[in-house]
């Protein structure tokens, strides 16, 4: 269980070593009101130039994120280097460092780790159920396997699946560079937080190895995905 420290815009959350990565969180304002001169001056000065080309939520969450990831990269030894977006919407993290970004209305969370690419977290609600969700997000086997849980775990369940779902398309999208549907992959949830995955990719793409992992942020269901290619044999 990932504790928050007491909620104060744009303070520190939590900073905590998984293992995928470092991760920490930021505490997120709940209006879309411009972040205040104070905040934006502890950016990076390219991210701050971005930030104030954007408005309400999206600067609010992309300042989250980036204060986020200025934490991490002391952490692990690296010089603080300007985090922009590359034309995919992703974080554009300087070469040899994996990292993902995900936020809710009040939180934002990163994670970087050394590395190639192929890191991607997600934050998803548990406390509140959305009806609809298993269907347009789950395989036919897995919204099988949900509904034979009892009535009070369904959501829960189906809360992890969706949430290393999008964690596992982020991780992948650096190696396919395209739009991953939600019925290629299907999850299969683990009490000790370390999720089987297997991979139904559209394009007939294969040579990946997932490793899959869910944790919990208070009530909130935090996925952690690392992605590799399999190194295939060079002709002799």
């Amino acid at each position: 269980m990932i504790r928050l420290a007491p909620a104060a815009p744009y303070a520190s959350a939590f900073i905590v070593a998984l293992p995928h990565g470092i991760a920490a969180g930021v505490h997120l304002p709940p209006h879309p009101e411009p972040v205040p001169k104070e905040v934006l001056a502890r950016l990076h000065p390219d991210e701050r130039s971005h930030a104030q080309t954007l408005g309400g939520f999206r600067q609010v969450q992309f300042v989250g994120g980036r204060l986020a990831l200025g934490e991490l990269f002391p952490e692990l030894g690296l010089r603080r280097s300007p985090v922009l977006t590359n034309p995919h919407g992703a974080p554009d993290l300087p070469a040899g460092v994996a990292g993902s970004v995900t936020h809710k209305n009040d939180l934002a969370i990163a994670m970087i780790a050394r590395g190639s690419p192929g890191l991607g977290i997600d934050l998803e609600e548990t406390d509140r159920d959305r009806p609809g969700v298993a269907s347009r997000v789950l395989r036919p086997e897995e919204l099988a396997a949900v509904e034979a849980l009892s009535p009070d775990r369904r959501w829960r369940d189906t809360a992890i699946r969706f949430s290393v779902k999008e964690s596992i398309y982020k991780a992948l999208h650096p190696f396919l560079l395209r739009y991953i549907g939600f019925g290629e992959v299907a999850v299969w949830p683990s009490p000790d937080g370390i999720d089987r995955v297997e991979a139904f990719l559209a394009g007939g793409e294969s040579g990946f190895v997932f490793d899959a992992r869910h944790y919990w942020v208070e009530s909130r269901v935090l996925s952690t995905v690392r992605v590799r290619p399999i190194a295939r044999p060079v002709p002799g």
